[in-house]
Parts: C-alpha cells; structure tokens; sequence
C-alpha cells in the first residue's frame, strides 16, 4: 500500500494522514466503541488523530507511533 504522495516544504505530505484514514476505516469496521478506539491509539501513539490533516508533514517517527498503537488497540497487523 503506498500512502502519500504530496510535499510540503520539501517534506513529503500524506503519508501519515493517509494512515490515520486508515485506522479511522479499521476502527469503523470492528463493530467497538469508535471515540473509545479513537482515545486509546491517540494516548499510545503520543498525538490526537483529528489533528492530522491532509498537509500535514510527514513524520516518521509519528508514523511508526501510530503503527504500534493501532496494532495494539486493534489487535491486527496495519497495511502501512
């Protein structure tokens, strides 16, 4: 799956916003609480999810956060 594909300032966009689309799909499909899901990999992942919008600059180390605190909420491998 290739997220992203945007720049910013010489520093690659959507990535990350791509991601978190994803894991908002994930959340939507696993029939539990949405806002609970939500909280949860945003306190794991060191950021709020809502706050990541489509120009925001990619972060590897954002990116990697979320990627462990989505595993780990939704008990599943992330296709990112």
């Amino acid at each position: 799956m290739k997220l992203g594909d945007g720049s910013y300032g010489g520093n690659p966009v959507g990535q990350l916003h791509d991601a978190v689309q994803v894991v908002e799909g994930l959340m939507g499909e696993s029939g539990g609480d949405v806002d609970r899901m939500r909280g949860l990999i945003g306190m794991k992942a060191g950021f709020f999810l809502i706050i990541i919008k489509p120009d925001t600059p990619d972060d590897p180390a954002k990116l990697a956060s979320l990627r462990a605190a989505a595993e780990d909420v939704l008990g599943r491998k992330m296709p990112f």
